[in-house]
C-alpha cells in the first residue's frame, strides 16, 4: 500500500510538472505601469492588475494562508495573513521599485515568490 501511494504521488508530480509552462507569465497595466511576473507559480487561477480601483488580485487554487513583501534588498516589509483564496493589495501599499511577493499555501511551508515591479 505504501508502495502504491509513492507511486501515485511521484505520477502526480511529474503529470503536474509537465503541464506547467516555461515562459513567465507577465501581468502588465500601462497606465499605473504596474509589472506582475508570476513565472511558473501554477496555483494560481487569475492574476491581475485593476487599474481602477489599483488593486493587485490574485486567485488561486489552494488557500493562502499568509503573504510576505520583501524588498528590493530582500527584507521583509510586511506579512500578512490571509487565509482565503481570493486576495486584493492595493498598490499604495508599495513604492515605487521592485518587490517580491511570498505566498505560503495552506499545509505547506514553501515560500512561492512573485516579482512586482511598480514604477
Amino acid at each position: 500500500m505504501k508502495n502504491l501511494i509513492t507511486i501515485i504521488a511521484a505520477l502526480t508530480l511529474t503529470v503536474s510538472t509537465a503541464f506547467a509552462t516555461t515562459t513567465p507569465k507577465n501581468l502588465i497595466s500601462t497606465e499605473s505601469v504596474v509589472v506582475v511576473s508570476i513565472g511558473q507559480l501554477h496555483f494560481f487561477t487569475s492574476a491581475e492588475f485593476n487599474a481602477e480601483t489599483e488593486n493587485l488580485s490574485f486567485t488561486t487554487s489552494d488557500e493562502i494562508t499568509m503573504i510576505q513583501i520583501f524588498n528590493a534588498e530582500g527584507q521583509l516589509e510586511f506579512q500578512l495573513p490571509v487565509m482565503s483564496d481570493n486576495v486584493k493589495i492595493n498598490k499604495n501599499l508599495f513604492g515605487q521599485g521592485e518587490y517580491k511577493l511570498g505566498f505560503i499555501l495552506e499545509g505547506e511551508t514553501q515560500l512561492h515568490t512573485t516579482q512586482v515591479t511598480i514604477k
